[in-house]
């Protein structure tokens, strides 16, 4: 019988302000393969969540998440399979998933006693076919809920609305559009590549896509002024920076903007401000503009993910996973990010 292998992602140095994440920053270690005690559970990682806002982590300073230690596993979201069980509570079989907690070792095999287990969900593996599995850390996790609050709670969609969505074919962008496309809404999506605008046009029913790649902020502006002939309101920003800039001096009186990430400043040393001009049109305009985190609705998970899981089993909700195959893959999983490789969620799959 061959020996079971484990192992983990470190970070071995943090990135910095105003630097490009790399794969040097990470390391792939073996580790002792875990025996367990008594009340403990063995858990195999099947997948593990590849997010952009992992980049705030990677530097020794506090935001609203703790910062990733040196030389210990990442931790994040993960889904995994129960391999052996001392604890009357679980079965060899159950599947547990972060999806209240971002903390799950970003290693093979895990162990949890009853206090560590409790704060995953537990679901029945008949219950969810095979291939949502992924999903549960993606589209249908996290990223989803964040999508669902941030449109539902802070944007509030009302009928006959527009929508524009930036990073509109990643996990958190692609479900915010199909949400607001039950919502009755005209949804506008802003990709980065022809391929993208496809897939969220023809695949996940968006009215239609900008692709941003090679163009100013003013062509940028221009096509959605077109595409949204009644003007924004409510822009639903994964990107920030020009991007951002050109959708915000389009929005309509009383326009809500839930910010859900910033992914082209996350490299930077400091985010750029907004111009006057669109600081002057958002205030002249009423425009209510924030942040939100998906974790201060802690009370509503249960609900929301039931909501998800049933759309998706309907068919109402889709999403593609961008699978990396193999733990070893993660770092550059998590570098390609930045450069918009992901369609969908990235994934990386570690048995």
């Amino acid at each position: 019988m061959s020996q079971k292998v484990n192992k983990r992602v470190v970070l071995n140095s943090y990135v910095g302000r105003g630097n490009q994440p790399s794969t040097s920053n990470f390391t792939i270690e073996e580790i002792e393969y875990p025996s367990i005690n008594d009340g403990e559970i063995l858990v195999q990682t099947l997948y593990l969540s590849v997010d952009p806002y992992h980049r705030g982590r990677m530097n020794p300073v506090k935001t609203y998440i703790d910062p990733f230690e040196l030389n210990k596993p990442l931790t994040g979201t993960g889904v995994g399979r129960v391999v052996e069980s001392k604890n009357p509570k679980y079965s060899v079989g159950d599947l547990l998933v972060s999806v209240k907690q971002l903390n799950w070792p970003y290693q093979s095999y895990v162990v949890f006693d009853e206090e560590k287990a409790a704060v995953y969900n537990k679901f029945d593996y008949s219950k969810i076919p095979e291939s949502l599995i992924p999903a549960t850390i993606g589209w249908l996790g996290m990223p989803g809920l964040t999508a669902y609050f941030g449109l539902e709670d802070k944007a509030k969609p009302k009928e006959g609305e527009t929508l524009v969505v930036s990073g509109a074919a990643g996990a958190c962008g692609s479900v915010a559009g199909q949400i607001g496309k039950m919502a009755n809404l005209r949804v506008v999506g802003i990709v980065g590549s022809k391929e993208k605008e496809d897939y969220i046009v023809n695949e996940l029913g968006f009215d239609a896509a900008v692709n941003y790649k090679g163009k100013t902020k003013e062509q940028i502006k221009e096509e959605l002024s077109k595409l949204c002939p009644n003007g924004v309101d409510i822009y639903y920003d994964n990107v920030g920076g020009e991007i951002s800039e050109s959708v915000l001096i389009l929005m309509n009186q009383n326009g809500r903007v839930p910010i859900c990430g910033q992914i082209s400043q996350y490299n930077k040393e400091q985010p750029d401000p907004l111009s006057p001009e669109v600081q002057q049109h958002l205030e002249k305009n009423n425009v209510q503009r924030g942040w939100f985190m998906y974790m201060n609705y802690s009370d509503k998970f249960d609900a929301a993910w039931s909501k998800l899981i049933q759309w998706a089993q309907e068919g109402l909700l889709k999403c593609r996973d961008t699978t990396y195959d193999g733990i070893e893959k993660l770092p550059s999983a998590f570098v390609g990010l930045f450069a918009g490789e992901n369609v969908g969620k990235a994934v990386v799959k570690t048995h």
